[in-house]
C-alpha cells in the first residue's frame, strides 16, 4: 500500500461546485479501475506473485477510491444549499453503485481473490476478516449467476440506487407548515414565541423542521393544532415516495429470489449478528411482551381511554410535570445550543483523553465549521460540523462519513474524516434535553470513526455489524444524564446558574416516564421494517402501518397519516431497524465495563483520576469494531 496525494488530502472542497463534485467522483472511479485492471493481470501469474500487497492490499486502495468516489457526493447531495451541486452530486452514488456491482461480478478477479486465499491459510486478525468477507460478498453480489441473471442484477441494483436517492431527496425538500393565530402558541416556552412573530397576515408559521416540530407537539395547549402539524409531518413527500416504496419492496424482493434468498429480509440478515429474520421477529416479539404490561401501565396514568398519537409526548410531559414536578421547558432553559456543544467537547476530551479545535477551512455552506481531533497535539481526524436548519438540507441527525482511517507502510496512519449533520437551534437558542442526548449519541458515531487504529480502510469507522453500530453511541447518551457531566456545561441562559438540585432530581426520577410506551414505539418501527421485508410484495403499506399500529401502540392513529413516505431508514436501514434495540443491550454491557474502569459519575473528576481513565475509554471505542455479544432478549424498558 503506497500512500499518493489522492488519498492523503482532503476531499471535502472538492464538493463545492458542480464540476468539482462530478470531477471528484470520476477521478476516483478511474483509479479504482486502475488498480482493479492492475490485479486482474495477475489472472496468469504463479502463486508467488500474488503477494497481500498485490492482491488485498491493492484492493483496500481501490475501496478507498471509491469510498473518496461516493462520500464527499453524498454529503453535498444532502447539505449543499445550490441545487445544481445537489443534481450534480446525486448522479455519484449510480456511477459508483455500478463499478461495485461490475466489481463482483467479475470472475478474473475473484479468482485471482480466491487463489490468494487458498494459498495464504496463515492470516489472521484483521485481514483474515477481509479476505473472507470478500469471498462471501462475490457469492452474495451474483459472481455465481448466469448470465441473464447477472444482466437482470445489473439492471436491479440500478433502479434500486436511483429510487433509493428519489426517496430521501423528496424527504429533504418536503418542508410543510400550519399557520396559527399567535394565541394558539399558548404552552410553549417564551424563547420559542419570540423567535415565532406573526406574519403581515396576522398568523405564525410553524414548520415541520425539527426546532419548531417537536417543541409545539410537546408543549402546545391547543392540540387541534398540534395534530394539524403532525398530519402536516407525516404526510410529507407522501404523493411520491408512496408507489417508490412500493416498486423498491418489489425489486428488493425479486433480487433477493433471484440471489436464492427467501426474502430480502433473509439477505440482508446473513452478515448481521442476528443472521436470519425469525430471531429477529423472536427478538421484537419477545421484548414487547415483555413490556406491553408495564406500557399500558403508563397509558393508563395519562387518564383518558383513548388519545390521538399527536399527543404522544403531551402527556408525556403532562405526566412528568404532575407526577415529578418536571418541567422540561424549564430543563431547556439551561441548554444554550453554543455552551451545550462546547461543553459536550469538553467531557469528550476529558474521557478519551483527546483535544478537539476548531481549524479554519472552506465549507460548503458558512455555518459549517471543522474539528480537529487530536491527541497530544498529533492529529487525529476531522470532524466537519453543519449542524443547523436549513431548506433542502437532510432533515434528521446523523454522521457522514468521509473517509476512513488506515494504516500506511511507512507506519503512519491516513486520517479520518466525517461530518456531523444535525437540525439544533442555532447559538442562543435553547435545546431539549432530547436534543443533548442526541448530540452525545451522534457525537459517538464520530468518534467512533475517528478513533479506527486497523490496518485497512475497508474495516475502518463504522464498517461493523449494522446491528451493532449504534452500541457505542448509544452508550455514550448515559453522559447526558449525569450530573458530573451536567455541571460542565449546563448553566441557566440568563444566570448563568447551574441546574438546581430540585429540577435535576425531578429530572432523573422522571427519566423512565414513558419509557415502555417508547420502547413499543422503537419495536413498531423495527416490525414495520422488517414485516414490509418478509412480506410478499403488493400489499398495501398503509394497511400494514396501520395494523401493527393498533399492535404496537396505545395511542389511537391518525386516518389519512403515511408515516412510511418519510421513514427514511427504509432506505438506509432497511430490514435492519431492529439493530437500535439489538444494539441496546450490548450498549448497556459496554457501559458496565466502563463502570468497572471507573468511569462513573461517583467518581471524583479530577484531572488526575479523568487522565487516568481516558486511556481505558479509548480502549473500550476501539474494541467496538470486534465485540460481537450477543443481547439479551430481556425487556430494555
Amino acid at each position: 500500500m503506497q500512500i499518493d496525494s489522492w488519498q492523503s488530502s482532503d476531499p471535502v472542497p472538492s464538493g463545492f461546485t458542480a464540476n468539482g463534485v462530478t470531477a471528484l467522483c470520476d477521478e476516483n472511479l478511474a483509479r479504482a479501475k486502475a488498480i482493479t485492471n492492475d490485479i486482474r493481470t495477475l489472472k496468469d501469474a504463479p502463486d508467488e506473485a500474488l503477494t497481500w500487497e498485490a492482491t488485498f492490499g491493492a484492493l483496500d486502495d481501490a475501496i478507498l477510491a471509491l469510498e473518496l468516489a461516493s462520500t464527499v457526493p453524498s454529503l453535498m447531495h444532502m447539505t449543499h444549499p445550490d441545487a445544481a451541486v445537489r443534481e450534480a452530486a446525486s448522479k455519484a452514488e449510480p456511477k459508483v453503485s455500478e463499478f461495485v456491482t461490475e466489481l463482483f461480478l467479475d470472475a478474473e478477479l475473484a479468482n485471482v481473490f480466491k487463489r490468494f486465499a487458498n494459498t495464504h491459510p496463515e492470516l489472521e486478525g484483521a485481514r483474515k476478516k477481509f479476505v473472507d468477507e470478500t469471498l462471501r460478498d462475490y457469492r452474495r453480489n451474483g459472481l455465481d449467476l448466469p448470465h441473464e441473471g447477472q444482466k437482470r442484477l445489473r439492471e436491479l441494483n440500478e433502479e434500486l440506487t436511483k429510487l433509493g436517492q428519489e426517496f430521501e431527496s423528496n424527504i429533504a425538500s418536503s418542508l410543510s407548515h400550519i399557520d396559527v393565530k399567535p394565541e394558539q402558541l399558548d404552552g410553549l416556552p417564551e424563547s420559542f414565541i419570540a423567535a415565532h412573530p406573526s406574519g403581515e397576515n396576522g398568523l405564525v408559521r410553524i414548520t415541520t423542521a425539527y426546532p419548531d416540530y417537536k417543541p409545539f407537539m410537546k408543549y402546545a395547549k391547543d392540540r387541534d393544532a398540534a395534530k394539524r402539524l403532525y398530519v402536516a409531518y407525516n404526510t410529507r413527500a407522501q404523493n411520491k415516495n408512496l408507489p417508490i416504496l412500493n416498486r423498491v419492496l418489489a425489486l428488493r424482493k425479486e433480487k433477493a429470489t433471484l440471489l436464492g434468498y427467501e426474502t430480502w429480509a433473509h439477505y440482508v440478515l446473513e452478515t448481521r449478528m442476528a443472521k436470519e429474520p425469525s430471531r429477529v421477529f423472536g427478538f421484537l416479539e419477545g421484548l414487547h411482551a415483555a413490556l406491553k404490561p408495564r406500557a399500558a401501565e403508563e397509558f393508563a396514568a395519562y387518564g383518558h381511554a383513548a388519545i390521538p398519537i399527536s399527543d404522544a409526548s403531551y402527556y408525556e410531559e403532562f405526566v412528568n410535570r404532575r407526577d415529578y414536578a418536571f418541567d422540561s421547558a424549564a430543563l431547556s432553559e439551561y441548554f444554550e445550543s453554543s455552551t451545550v456543544f462546547h461543553g459536550m467537547l469538553d467531557v469528550m476530551s476529558e474521557l478519551f483523553g483527546i483535544e478537539f479545535r476548531s481549524i479554519d477551512l472552506p465549507a460548503w455552506q458558512e455555518e459549517v465549521r471543522c474539528l480537529e481531533v487530536t491527541d497530544g497535539g498529533e492529529p487525529l481526524g476531522r470532524i466537519y460540523l453543519d449542524l443547523h436548519p436549513r431548506d433542502n438540507k437532510y432533515s434528521h441527525a446523523a454522521v457522514f462519513g468521509i473517509r476512513n482511517a488506515r494504516k500506511l507502510p511507512d507506519g503512519s496512519r491516513l486520517l479520518p474524516m466525517c461530518s456531523l449533520v444535525c437540525n439544533f437551534p442555532r447559538k442562543g437558542a435553547l435545546l431539549s434535553h432530547e436534543d443533548v442526548v442526541t448530540l452525545f449519541h451522534e457525537f459517538g458515531h464520530a468518534l467512533h470513526k475517528i478513533m479506527y487504529q486497523g490496518e485497512l480502510s475497508s474495516l475502518g469507522g463504522l464498517n461493523v455489524a449494522r446491528d451493532f453500530v449504534e452500541a457505542p453511541s448509544q452508550m455514550l447518551e448515559e453522559w447526558a444524564w449525569q450530573r458530573a457531566s451536567l455541571d460542565r456545561f449546563a448553566r441557566h441562559h440568563k444566570t448563568g446558574a447551574p441546574i438546581p438540585d430540585e429540577l435535576f432530581d425531578a429530572m432523573t426520577k422522571s427519566r423512565h416516564v414513558g419509557e415502555a410506551i417508547a420502547t413499543e414505539r422503537q419495536l413498531f418501527l423495527a416490525m414495520l421494517d422488517l414485516t414490509y421485508h418478509t412480506r410478499e410484495p403488493g400489499f398495501d403499506t398503509t394497511k400494514v402501518l396501520k395494523e401493527l399500529h393498533v399492535e404496537y401502540s396505545q395511542f389511537r392513529f391518525i386516518e389519512g397519516t403515511h408515516f412510511q413516505a418519510c421513514f427514511g431508514h427504509l432506505m438506509g436501514y432497511d430490514a435492519g431497524y431492529y439493530g437500535y434495540q439489538w444494539a441496546l443491550a450490548i450498549a448497556r454491557d459496554l457501559l458496565t465495563r466502563f463502570e468497572k474502569e471507573g468511569l462513573t459519575k461517583e467518581r471524583p473528576r479530577t484531572k488526575q483520576k479523568w487522565s487516568r481513565r481516558s486511556s481505558g475509554a479509548r480502549r473500550m471505542m476501539k474494541r467496538t469494531n470486534v465485540i460481537s455479544a450477543r443481547p439479551s432478549d430481556a425487556s430494555s424498558a
